[in-house]
């Protein structure tokens, strides 16, 4: 039977749900991004925080320096190019259009409520009754949705805010809630209010595939989170805890086009454990996909792991041979309910403790001996991207695009990196004048005014400009954008 699916903001940019013929889609996910990325919207919103309108905080250098990465940003999306430049300016541009919001915090793959958590249903609902940020996708909705029964896509959490204003706009009774989290968690959504009265809660959720735009040649990429995702014959990319990657077939690796796994311990390839606790050997799978085509994320955090430990995992998995360094996230325990809940986690004893009011639960507050706090675990994570976050080409964020690796050398310009001119008073105090700005690294700094000529063509990919500088200016010219990290040495 055809549906009209609609997906809400926000989840993955690079991902778009796999159609049944005669289904029809209305993603307001990507409608949102596409407003707030829209030219008119980033000159508005730079513009904002140049002058301190709309009650944006900060002193007038920070508001400056906020206004200089929106352009930075749009810069960046003005090129055209799928990358992972676009993947930060879209995350720097998330962030600053929900600064003033009341209810929401956005980044390119995450939402955080300003009171709560999203595993609080009684927040969601709260959140969503406060936020300002999705008035025209919502009327888009309701027009799009007339006379029409439409299934509400959910699969994760980061949705829930937008998806209790579009149950609200639309009219419970004609919204089917679809999706692997509106699944996992029926029970609870049926007991909040705005979703009481839905036409019904399905199991069912579409297959999804990374955007064409984001794959090398347009190709069409299955993606892949459980290995009973996995179909055979058709390319594909995932994000996945070790034990689903061993659970594929050998003749899956074939076809990948690129996979991130997640890693919260890891003795040797022979050993690797994932959220779960559960240690499994990645070696065959190590040799059958390549090391080009595997990326480890590191959790921090798990049960009985000290800062020793896992910094030592990760410069291990920065120097090689293997799977290269994706990046850092948080550990956080997967819940778990009933009799049967192991009380140990990779042979280490654990203490679980579920959260009063978390009717929509993803993980478990422990205890277990020897585990980093909140507070050094969040510092821990912040020391391990400034060291290797410079050297290594971390991933901008949990997107699926992020896996699957362009052919050929890295660029030398770094794709998250623009010259911007500021004709206004700059964030230094020093008034115009033209800067190069970093989203990768979220550095700035101020160009001396006969270079800038010079630095806007090489952002521009033109090194021919290099033959027309002196040895010396050459040397110290490259030697700072290079400690800058906009530009690499040649390979």
């Amino acid at each position: 039977m055809a549906r009209r699916l609609v997906v809400p903001p926000l989840f993955d940019l690079s991902l778009v749900p796999d159609l049944a013929p005669g289904d029809d889609l209305l993603d307001l996910n990507a409608a949102f991004v596409a407003r707030l990325t829209d030219d008119a919207c980033l000159r508005a919103l730079a513009a904002t925080y140049a002058t301190g309108g709309r009650g944006v905080g900060g002193d007038a250098g920070e508001r400056a320096t906020k206004a200089l990465f929106v352009r930075a940003a749009a810069a960046v999306l003005a090129r055209g190019r799928h990358d992972s430049g676009r993947l930060r300016a879209v995350g720097v541009v998330l962030r600053l259009s929900a600064a003033d919001d009341p209810a929401l915090r956005l980044a390119g793959d995450d939402v955080e409520l300003a009171h709560g958590t999203t595993e609080s249903g009684a927040d969601v609902v709260a959140a969503a009754a406060r936020t300002a940020l999705w008035g025209p996708e919502t009327e888009r909705a309701r027009g799009w949705a007339a006379g029409h029964q439409v299934h509400l896509l959910v699969e994760t959490d980061q949705q829930l805010p937008a998806a209790v204003l579009l149950v609200g706009a639309l009219g419970a009774e004609r919204v089917v809630l679809c999706g692997r989290f509106a699944a996992e968690h029926r029970a609870a959504l049926s007991a909040l209010p705005p979703f009481a009265g839905v036409a019904g809660i399905e199991s069912w959720a579409p297959d999804w595939r990374l955007r064409p735009e984001w794959t090398p040649g347009s190709e069409a990429v299955r993606w892949v989170r459980r290995a009973t995702a996995w179909r055979a014959g058709e390319p594909w990319a995932g994000w996945l805890e070790p034990e689903e990657a061993a659970r594929l077939p050998e003749e899956a690796w074939e076809r990948c086009r690129g996979v991130a796994l997640t890693v919260a311990g890891l003795e040797s390839w022979a050993r690797v454990t994932g959220a779960h606790g559960n240690p499994v050997d990645l070696e065959p799978v190590v040799k059958l996909a390549g090391v080009r085509r595997l990326a480890a994320e590191l959790l921090v955090g798990a049960p009985g792991a000290d800062a020793g430990d896992i910094t030592a995992t990760a410069r291990r998995l920065a120097a090689g041979p293997g799977p290269r360094l994706a990046g850092f996230s948080p550990f956080r325990l997967p819940a778990a309910r009933g009799s049967d809940v192991p009380a140990r986690w990779d042979g280490r004893p654990l203490a679980r403790h579920a959260t009063a009011g978390h009717d929509l639960p993803r993980w478990d507050a422990f205890d277990a001996p020897g585990t980093l706090g909140a507070d050094e675990r969040t510092a821990l994570i912040a020391g391990l991207t400034g060291e290797f976050g410079a050297a290594t080409d971390l991933f901008p964020g949990r997107f699926a695009a992020c896996t699957v690796r362009a052919p050929g050398p890295a660029p030398r310009w770094e794709p998250s990196a623009a010259v911007v001119p500021e004709e206004g008073q700059g964030p230094d105090g020093r008034g115009p004048g033209h800067f190069v700005v970093n989203l990768r690294s979220g550095g700035a700094f101020r160009l001396h005014p006969r270079l800038a000529p010079v630095v806007r063509r090489l952002a521009a990919g033109d090194p021919t400009v290099w033959d027309r500088l002196g040895e010396t200016v050459r040397t110290r010219l490259s030697g700072q954008l290079e400690r800058a990290g906009v530009m690499r040495r040649p390979q």
